[in-house]
């Protein structure tokens, strides 16, 4: 039984890497933003198309907030009391359960 047990040296390596990759980077770059200046296209058609992209997330967030914080939905947290966030589009700096990590890194 002993045999079958990761080794402890082992499992704290996966665990560092597993953290690591969790965590937002402060210069992320998540889908439906732009940073200003970023030119890769002069067409307006896909401009404007990438703007209601980023609106769309954006509606999407807030009803995901929305659900969340309605208590007429059972069993919208779970046993733990914690909302639904792992999808949302957006995240702040660090370990968050929000968003996907990494997504575009710049």
């Amino acid at each position: 039984y002993l045999r079958t047990i990761t080794p402890k040296n082992d499992t704290l390596t996966d665990l560092t890497i597993i953290e690591v990759l969790s965590r937002h980077a402060s210069d992320e770059q998540y889908l439906g933003e732009r940073i200003e200046g970023d030119i890769w296209t002069s067409d307006s058609q896909p401009k404007e198309a990438y703007k209601r992209f980023g609106k769309k997330l954006a509606e999407i967030e807030q009803k995901l907030t929305q659900r969340n914080n309605d208590e007429a939905l059972r069993n919208r947290y779970g046993p733990v009391k914690m909302p639904y966030t792992l999808l949302y589009p957006s995240s702040e700096e660090g370990l968050t359960f929000r968003g996907i990590p990494n997504s575009i890194s710049i």
